[in-house]
């Protein structure tokens, strides 16, 4: 009994020792665990890179008609150089909503369509056209809200132009290129290393085959929209603009510093509210909070705002296949509210436009 204790007493200090012994091979077992993590990170990472600037620069089936398209747009305005012109810049809306030659004939100045894809970006939509802006041009932009109100998150369509023409991406923002970094889907890059036959890549309703010379969409009849067209538009939730764009900076940024360029060249600027499919949340507080200050915000830039964004909202039977297309019954609406909208807006540079003879 009197052994007991002195036999179990000394194991106490080789338990502890164990311990001890026992906590530092956990010790190095998690920094080499974190080294192990941190390598492979940085090995999926240069990767990741290298899989990507392996393609950069290699034509893709997406952005085949949007070439095209502007391919015939910036030729169109080229014929003009020289010559006082307007410019419609933008995205589909602009492609979609206003009618070239309906316009010209109001303001006594030749047209051209230069709107495409709202898609592409904020960095890449001015960059495309403004080879072709001159002094004495006037340029309108009915720009989209997620392409004048940018946040800089960029969808797929910006993601594979950018791949495609990566001299865009030397302008985009660390946040821009972190989100596409995160987001691009490996497919596309793998799609990039594949060949394809431009000939053979599916027409679809956008591209040259429906464009015409001044660039506007055509067959865009109210006749022409399926059923399946109309009760998606039906069925169209409002979009979050008032979360997303209410507070961004980031496109108005890049905005501005174009439109400072192009004021310097001479060129006058003004924008206008887009072509838009109206939904009764767009009644909200929110909503109504976000597109009253829309006007201001840009304003706020140096260029002018012409009306208010709910000038530009339409019916459900006013568009065509997007919340953002309209027909063509409805372009010819639009195309004379923009009309008289230039041409009586107090702006000094427009002065020459609101002289024209209506007729």
């Amino acid at each position: 009994m009197t052994d007991t204790p002195s036999r179990q007493h000394p194991e106490q200090p080789r338990t502890l020792a164990a311990a001890g012994r026992q906590q530092n091979p956990s010790r190095k077992d998690a920094l080499k665990f974190l080294t192990a993590l941190a390598f492979g990170l940085t090995l999926w990472l240069a990767s990741w890179l290298v899989l990507i600037a392996g393609q950069l620069g290699k034509a893709h089936p997406d952005n085949v008609w949007v070439e095209e398209a502007y391919a015939l747009k910036l030729t169109a305005a080229e014929r003009l150089r020289g010559r006082e012109k307007v410019l419609l810049v933008g995205g589909s809306a602009t492609m979609f909503g206003v009618d070239s030659a309906q316009l010209a004939e109001h303001l006594g100045k030749p047209v051209v369509n230069l709107g495409i894809n709202a898609g592409l970006g904020t960095y890449a939509v001015p960059e495309l056209v403004d080879h072709v802006l001159e002094h004495g041009d006037l340029v309108v932009m009915p720009l989209e809200y997620r392409l004048l109100l940018w946040d800089g998150v960029p969808s797929y369509v910006t993601l594979s132009w950018g791949l495609a023409h990566p001299e865009t991406l030397l302008h985009w923002s660390p946040k821009t290129l972190l989100w596409g970094l995160w987001s691009l889907p490996l497919e596309r890059v793998l799609q990039g290393y594949k060949s394809f036959d431009r000939a053979a890549v599916k027409r679809g309703p956008y591209g040259v085959h429906n464009l015409n010379p001044w660039g506007d969409q055509t067959n865009t009849a109210s006749t022409l929209r399926t059923d399946a067209q109309r009760q998606a538009l039906i069925n169209q939730p409002p979009e979050r603009y008032d979360a997303l764009y209410g507070e961004s900076t980031l496109g108005l940024d890049v905005w501005q510093q174009w439109w400072k360029r192009w004021q310097a060249r001479g060129v006058c600027l003004v924008v206008v509210p887009p072509p838009f499919l109206y939904v009764a949340d767009y009644a909200s507080p929110s909503f109504t909070a976000f597109f009253d200050g829309v006007p201001d915000r840009v304003m706020a830039r140096g260029v002018p705002y012409l009306g208010h964004p709910s000038d530009g909202f339409f019916s459900v039977e006013a568009m065509f296949d997007t919340n953002y297309h309209l027909t063509a019954e409805s372009r010819a609406a639009f195309t004379d509210r923009l009309a008289t909208s230039l041409r009586s807006g107090d702006l000094n540079c427009l002065a020459q436009y609101s002289r024209q003879d209506t007729h």
